[in-house]
């Protein structure tokens, strides 16, 4: 297995969230009528996707993790606020 020195780092980038959202949709994220107001993107050293984290005006976050074989994992979670909560 190669160390993480050998495989490179990710790099960091913030993303156009209009650009973004077909390939989101198309790995499964709930279909929503906007876009998601922010999104984030980690790509390899050669530039490929390998993780996007958008998160929408509705409370919602969807994370999808690319692997290199271009198989992937989608999380999606709903932020919500019980009533008398400080959080």
């Amino acid at each position: 297995m190669r160390s993480a020195a050998q495989r490179g780092k990710l790099r960091r980038v913030q993303l156009v969230p209009a650009n973004v959202m077909p390939l989101l949709r198309e790995a499964g994220v709930i279909s929503r009528e906007h876009d998601a107001e922010t999104v984030m993107g980690w790509l390899s050293p050669s530039g490929e996707p390998r993780r996007i984290v958008a998160r929408f005006p509705d409370g919602w976050r969807a994370d999808l993790r690319i692997r290199v074989d271009g198989s992937f994992t989608l999380t999606q979670s709903l932020k919500i606020r019980v009533e008398g909560s400080p959080v």
